[in-house]
């Protein structure tokens, strides 16, 4: 497992508004021919302190984000498939319906970027656009 740097980029668009979030955080990155996986503590930046999470990245087609903690919930992101996805906030749990438009990893020891979009629905309805930009950056070269 390596030491990284990870850089988030998220892009929020519903209605005709669009929302930008940006963080970075030092992390834990592993790689096979098979999966990607980071892990990470997100941070007060994003109104997500203390909370732990696993990406994984299977076959650069299917995203899976698990996060632990106040906010806990699991994010399945695969291209051309809707999933169902659980979140916990502290205000109660509800599902929302992910589909996964683009998925995009280049991806190396040295670090590289991953490009995810997909769209969240709630009741079959359109609540938001979403794009996920992910660079990885080794500590250890």
């Amino acid at each position: 497992m390596k030491d990284v740097m990870i850089k988030i980029k998220g892009t929020q668009i519903y209605d005709k508004n669009k929302d930008f979030t940006e963080f970075t955080t030092q992390g834990k990155f592993e790689a096979d021919d098979r999966c990607i996986k980071l892990y990470y503590e997100e941070n007060e930046a994003i109104g997500a302190k203390g909370i732990k999470t696993e990406l994984s990245l299977f076959d650069k087609r299917k995203m899976e984000l698990i996060r632990k903690g106040e906010m806990a919930g699991m994010l399945t992101v695969e291209k051309g498939k809707r999933h169902s996805c659980l979140y916990n906030t502290p205000y109660g749990d509800f599902t929302v319906g992910v589909y996964g438009e683009e998925i995009e990893a280049s991806v190396d020891d040295k670090g590289g970027k991953i490009y995810l979009s997909y769209t969240l629905d709630v009741n079959s309805g359109m609540l938001s656009r979403n794009i996920m930009e992910i660079e990885i950056k080794n500590l250890n070269s």
